[in-house]
């Protein structure tokens, strides 16, 4: 793993239908980290707060994503959890808060350090680029092919 980041397939969750808003998929991710105490008890109320003053919503043209994180306060140990949603969620776009976009893939971020985020993300953007891998993720009946995945362009990165 990568500087400790805590990610393993049971943090990734392929999320029904009966998921039908960006909150009730916020909560249910926020809540599994944590479940395994990755995260304090005002990690969820963090994330749904400033997913409302800063949205998360990635338009990619392809499959979007969302990148909810909120403050280091709430971080006990570096985790992300992932959300695959078997129907798009609405979601505002990070870089027009006005703008609705249809989201399929969460990354959830819960990182100690301000500056892991950045860093993160820059990861995060290079397998949002590879749209043929996010449509794999979506259309796998498994976890362990997802984590895969994720494995090779959010963990390991440039090796």
């Amino acid at each position: 793993m990568d500087d400790g980041l805590c990610f393993n397939e049971k943090l990734i969750f392929k999320l029904s239908d009966e998921i039908d808003s960006k909150e009730i998929a916020l909560s249910f991710l926020a809540e599994q980290l944590y479940a395994k105490q990755y995260v304090t008890e005002g990690y969820k109320k963090g994330i749904l707060e400033r997913e409302k003053i800063y949205p998360t919503g990635l338009f990619t043209g392809g499959i979007n994503i969302a990148v909810p994180h909120t403050d280091c306060i709430h971080v006990r140990c570096d985790a992300f959890a992932m959300g695959v949603l078997s129907k798009p969620l609405t979601f505002y776009a990070m870089d027009d808060p006005e703008r609705e976009i249809d989201v399929n893939i969460i990354f959830m971020l819960a990182l100690s350090q301000p500056h892991g985020q950045i860093a993160m993300l820059q990861k995060v953007l290079a397998l949002v680029k590879e749209q043929e891998q996010l449509k794999k993720m979506i259309n796998c009946k498994d976890v362990k092919t997802i984590y895969d995945i994720c494995l090779k362009y959010l963990i390991r990165g440039d090796e």
